[in-house]
């Protein structure tokens, strides 16, 4: 699996935005946590990892 901080900004936004029109037909959570599962569960499938240390500023 590919990291999600070894892909480029523009791969990142790219992904974040097809993610975005995938997640406006499911409903909506405030969880954190839950917003982190979701999304690495999305990218899994295309073989990147991602994890709360993949957010900024959680290094």
């Amino acid at each position: 699996m590919t990291r999600w901080t070894e892909l480029t900004p523009e791969r990142q936004i790219d992904l974040r935005a097809a993610y975005e029109v995938e997640m406006a037909r499911q409903g909506t959570t405030c969880s954190l946590d839950e917003k982190v599962v979701r999304f690495a569960n999305w990218l899994a499938p295309q073989g990147i990892a991602f994890g709360m240390e993949d957010l900024p500023g959680r290094r």
